[in-house]
């Protein structure tokens, strides 16, 4: 029997998307207190001189507290200084009561929007997602899902591959990509440690997951934190985008992309092997687990899951709420007992934290009158897709190297600025799709690092196929956005 590493991997961070939690499988390192404490002091000085002493004297005292704000997250999310969640705690407490007015008792009248994100109606979305994915994996539905359909692909090496990554990323698009991928590691596995790390299939299958478990997450709003973040700013703006005006471009996007890592996987990748069977492996799973793994709790799931997320695409028909339709995964679960009191622990709270803040940070830089006078500074380019190209390029590398959603909390209100109002839409889904791009470094997102602590992989065998991918990826995603939602006049 397969040992449970994967398993209680699972359930220890099985739902975080952050990069957080692929530092968690990395091997730790101690990291004296005293040493943290000081980048932060450094860090804060460092952006109270630049916002005092670098930017113009003409900004108005609102926006020059909210450019301070946004440095100081910026440089906090990079160094990793504090936790990435504390980082919006950070940015929710100065909005409160320092955006304004640096007397800390001189609060803002309208203070509630700043801790209001918390309670928006893309948090319950998230929610009602990871009650989704919690039940799935109580229930064993993921796993039995999954293995059915890559039975569907027989056992040539490359159709195999390709049926693995297409379950991935299709999972994954409802379930966390943490969670997608510790699932499939226990469905691979027994098939790695027979052919040894040296059989090239072996070496494209974990890759081949970790890639299509990150792209996978463009498809749906719920299958990624920065399409939240990009969903949140666009309500925020006016703009009335649906679960379904997500998915009409999202999942051909995530196919696509998924499909050109297979090709690339395919051609890195050469083995010798003409057939190959995946080995059944019964997994473990806690004991009071096992009581609600039964059929009927799967009906009960999938059920739910149709209703749920049916009810998120057609919202523009009955005008149910997105946040009262998100409901209804978390009473009917709970109810009837497939989550019980303890599982509430496994929703991954700094994520729904992260998003927060990242919504917060976006109000903050429009409200404070940072986002006009940042318009009217920055010089205007005559083409508007080469801007957001170069930013979702940007945005796409700064992905492999901090969280992608702090990435997207920071350069997708920047990036809605740059832009004539008709592109606004535009700029903000591609930079939504283009932070779920990071695959060039095993600490990059939760499914490089746990496919990397298998010890199957060298950090080498992450370069060539991400580095593809990070350059492809931004162009085929502002092709693939241009063709689809671009209207002209929005």
């Amino acid at each position: 029997m397969l040992k449970t590493r994967f398993t209680s991997r699972l359930r220890n961070f099985s739902f975080s998307d952050s990069r957080l939690a692929a530092k968690r499988v990395m091997k730790r390192v101690k990291w004296p207190v005293t040493q943290n404490l000081t980048m932060l002091a450094v860090i804060i000085i460092a952006c109270i001189i630049f916002v005092q002493f670098f930017v113009p004297d003409d900004l108005d005292p609102s926006a020059r507290h909210a450019l301070f704000i946004l440095v100081l997250a910026a440089a906090l999310w990079i160094s990793e200084a504090v936790p990435p969640f504390a980082v919006s705690f950070i940015i929710i407490g100065l909005s409160v009561f320092f955006l304004e007015s640096l007397a800390p008792l001189d609060i803002s009248d309208d203070w509630e929007k700043y801790v209001n994100t918390w309670s928006s109606p893309v948090i319950w979305i998230l929610l009602g997602g990871f009650m989704l994915a919690i039940g799935a994996q109580i229930t064993k539905f993921d796993r039995k899902f999954s293995s059915l359909v890559i039975k569907r692909f027989g056992t040539d090496p490359y159709r195999l591959l390709l049926g693995i990554m297409l379950t991935t990323g299709v999972l994954s698009m409802f379930i966390s990509n943490t969670a997608t991928t510790a699932m499939m590691l226990t469905i691979i596995m027994p098939f790695a440690k027979q052919y040894g790390k040296d059989e090239p299939i072996v070496k494209a299958m974990l890759l081949g997951v970790a890639a299509a478990a990150t792209l996978g997450g463009i498809g749906t709003v719920i299958g990624s934190s920065p399409n939240a973040i990009a969903l949140g700013i666009l309500q925020s703006a006016g703009y009335d985008f649906t679960f379904t005006d997500w998915m009409i471009p999202g999942v051909p996007t995530a196919i696509s992309l998924i499909l050109i890592a297979w090709l690339i996987l395919k051609s890195l990748y050469k083995t010798k092997l003409k057939k190959l069977q995946l080995i059944e492996v019964e997994e473990a799973v806690p004991r009071d687990w096992a009581d609600r793994n039964t059929t009927e709790n799967r009906v009960i799931v999938v059920l739910t899951f149709l209703i749920t997320v049916g009810l998120w695409m057609t919202s523009t028909l009955h005008q149910i709420p997105v946040a009262v339709v998100s409901l209804i995964p978390i009473i009917i679960f709970t109810a009837v007992g497939i989550v019980e009191a303890e599982e509430i622990k496994l929703i991954p709270w700094d994520t729904l934290i992260l998003v927060a803040g990242g919504l917060t940070l976006g109000i903050a830089i429009n409200d404070s009158g940072l986002a006009a006078y940042m318009v009217e500074l920055l010089p205007v380019f005559e083409n508007p897709l080469f801007i957001i190209l170069v930013v979702a390029i940007v945005t796409s590398l700064a992905s492999n190297v901090m969280s992608n959603t702090a990435a997207a909390s920071i350069l997708i209100p920047f990036g809605a600025i740059l832009v004539p109002p008709e592109y606004v839409l535009l700029m903000v889904v591609t930079l939504g799709f283009a932070a779920s791009t990071a695959l060039l470094l095993p600490i990059s997102t939760p499914p490089n690092a746990l496919v990397f602590s298998t010890n199957y992989l060298k950090q080498a065998d992450f370069r060539v196929p991400g580095l593809i991918i990070t350059l492809i990826s931004p162009f085929f995603i502002l092709f693939v956005l241009w063709m689809v939602i671009h209207r002209p006049g929005l």
